[in-house]
């Protein structure tokens, strides 16, 4: 299964292999997440497409998230491949896996893109170059329209915000925190 893994991960990261009749009759039966985000799905799909194409895999795509992947990788090593994952989201987990060998990173498939982070918008930081900390938007939050936007519901960056929130007392500072995905409508002022 490795073998497939690094392989699978190579071709989504853009290199071009050619497979021999001994990898498709070697593959057999492989599962892979299907996370619940856009970016994920589609490197899913293309995995999925090479893996039965070029190398006669029989794919099965398992419905998953940041947390539970790695909650499944952790207590039975499965699914065999993880498609995306946010590291920032997952705690020591992953890395106690990885030290221990049970999982491999084996490609950036965003790169150079994927950093998660709290941001505001270039033209608010021109607009108030003072707005460099958290402390600093706690302070004026009427300068992002007194709003956090949070992760939707189910992914891993929920899960540390809704901590940091509380952590900071972000509401109680005069800013309200949109979760998305919890049927609020979201309304913001530009100005």
């Amino acid at each position: 299964m490795r073998k497939l893994t690094l392989i699978t991960a190579t071709l989504v990261s853009g290199a071009i292999l050619i497979g021999s009749a001994s990898d498709a009759k070697a593959c057999g039966n492989v599962s892979i997440t299907e996370m619940n985000w856009a970016s994920s799905q589609i490197i899913t799909e293309v995995s999925k497409f090479l893996m039965e194409q070029g190398y006669g895999c029989k794919v099965k795509k398992v419905p998953s998230a940041t947390t539970t992947a790695v909650a499944s990788l952790a207590e039975n090593g499965q699914p065999d491949i993880v498609t995306e994952l946010w590291l920032n989201s997952t705690g020591d987990v992953y890395k106690k896996l990885e030290s221990q060998g049970k999982v491999e990173r084996l490609a950036d498939v965003l790169s150079p893109g994927g950093v998660e982070g709290w941001w505001i918008p270039e033209y608010v930081a021109k607009k108030h170059p003072n707005l460099k900390t958290v402390n600093d938007v706690m302070a004026s939050p009427q300068h992002v329209g007194a709003q956090f936007n949070n992760c939707p519901d189910g992914w891993g960056c929920r899960i540390v915000n809704d901590n940091l929130v509380k952590a900071l007392k972000l509401e109680g500072s005069g800013i309200k925190v949109f979760n998305h995905g919890s049927g609020e409508t979201l309304s913001t002022s530009i100005a």
